[in-house]
């Protein structure tokens, strides 16, 4: 059962209507098929300011292509005046969150939606044309789809002495110098878009690159926001990059974390080893027999009584061996001189023999 087959069996019930800004949102069957038409609302269309701006806004909007411009053809049906929508299964964000309050959740659908507005944006505002209220009842998507599409356009009404009857609910997506009737510019909606972004993230926790850039772009004050939807666009652009920089070189650390974990532990590990401080060898031999420089001792008083008691005795066992020395030299000499005696005596006994 393709679409039409299945609105075709739901004939007879009463259609489910979504309550828009300027109307009532539903399908009805227009020549044996359903389609999707907004009844305005009676307290616009009995003013000749909007129903002049309305017929402004079709001629224009038959000539743009752009795949953000949702088409319509007005009518009047009886005393009711109705837009009806090119062909197509359409329903609001609003009911698209409505339905599945999740879905701001999913990886990728808010991007989509601010990155389909962006681009809706600035193709308007070449044609120096400003939506004004990002309100999610006021943005389509297609079923099963997340690019958003615009029907009309705030910039044409302008006009009306009271923009509150344009846009009573919704009020707080519209920026103050709007409902103020005052300078109308590329800020206005950067105002408005900054909005619909903390609204998709009101339940929820906003995004970093969101965060700074929402901020400013809601600013009270118009010289406070963003100049252009562009550079609003190029701020978000770069904190995503930053953000993106910011996760690679975290990834990086961490992988060179595991690379250097793996490398330790795939490296054998030697047994830890106790260093003992070596036992003083005793001094063999005798201690004056080591060189010793009497000008490094610096005081006295760093020789101890041991050593002094070794000094003495070696000091006299050198002169005891001097003194022995001495002894056996003069021994000798008197040996040698009593050999000499000897000798001539007998020389002396000779030479009495021969004669």
């Amino acid at each position: 059962m393709n679409f039409e087959e299945m609105l075709n069996a739901q004939e007879g019930l009463t259609p489910k209507r979504e309550k828009l800004t300027i109307g009532e949102f539903y399908r009805k069957q227009i020549d044996g098929k359903y389609r999707f038409v907004v009844d305005l609302k009676s307290s616009l269309t009995d003013s000749i300011a909007f129903c002049e701006a309305l017929k402004a806004e079709e001629q224009w909007s038959l000539h743009q292509r752009s795949k953000h411009q949702l088409h319509y053809a007005s009518k009047q049906e009886g005393n009711v005046l109705e837009l009806e929508l090119e062909g197509g299964n359409w329903q609001t964000l609003s009911q698209v969150m409505f339905a599945n309050p999740a879905v701001v959740a999913q990886k990728g659908f808010v991007d989509q939606i601010v990155e389909g507005l962006m681009e809706a944006a600035q193709k308007l505002h070449t044609d120096s044309v400003y939506h004004l209220c990002f309100a999610p009842q006021n943005i389509f998507l297609r079923k099963g789809d997340a690019m958003p599409m615009l029907l009309t356009h705030g910039s044409f009404y302008l006009s009306l002495g009271e923009q509150k009857d344009l846009y009573e609910g919704v009020e707080n997506f519209m920026a103050p110098e709007v409902l103020a009737h005052g300078t109308i510019d590329e800020r206005s909606d950067v105002y408005s878009l900054g909005k619909l972004i903390a609204f998709l993230y009101e339940q929820g926790s906003m995004p970093y690159e969101y965060k700074n850039v929402v901020k400013k772009a809601t600013a009270e004050n118009p010289d406070r926001r963003f100049k252009s939807i562009d550079e609003m666009q190029a701020a978000l652009s770069q904190r995503r990059n930053t953000l993106r920089s910011v996760y690679a070189l975290g990834a990086t650390i961490v992988i060179a974390l595991l690379c250097f974990w793996a490398y330790t532990e795939m490296m054998p590990t030697a047994g830890q080893m106790e260093f003992v401080d070596p036992v003083p060898q005793a001094v063999e031999g005798d201690p004056f027999d080591m060189p010793f420089d009497p000008e490094s001792l610096e005081d006295d008083t760093l020789m101890t009584t041991e050593m002094d008691a070794i000094y003495q005795q070696k000091a006299e066992e050198i002169m005891r061996r001097r003194e022995e020395r001495e002894a056996e030299a003069k021994k000798q000499e008197t040996e040698q001189k009593k050999t000499m005696r000897s000798r001539g005596s007998v020389e002396v006994e000779q030479d009495d023999s021969k004669e």
